[in-house]
């Protein structure tokens, strides 16, 4: 398994409300394509938004995202770099 991000952007502001509503569309979407959810970061004015799972590809990330009608700016493949790298 891989590390993948997901990026997002709102404009305006994403709500409470619409992201509890995207992670229950997403769900099950990705859950049947062997996605993890690990991490999520949202920014301070809460126009953007970063997200990490662990996933065989990213391809299958993004059907995930396309099967549950959530929208997001790109999807990439990472390695994580730790303190002690």
């Amino acid at each position: 398994m891989a590390h993948m991000i997901v990026e997002y952007v709102f404009n305006p502001a994403a709500t409470e409300e619409e992201l509890d509503q995207m992670a229950e569309q997403l769900d099950p979407c990705l859950e049947g394509r062997d996605v993890r959810f690990v991490q999520s970061f949202i920014s301070l004015d809460r126009t953007r938004r970063i997200c990490i799972f662990e996933a065989p590809d990213a391809e299958l990330v993004r059907e995930g995202y396309r099967t549950a009608g959530v929208r997001f700016e790109r999807v990439w493949a990472a390695e994580m770099i730790t303190a002690d790298d």
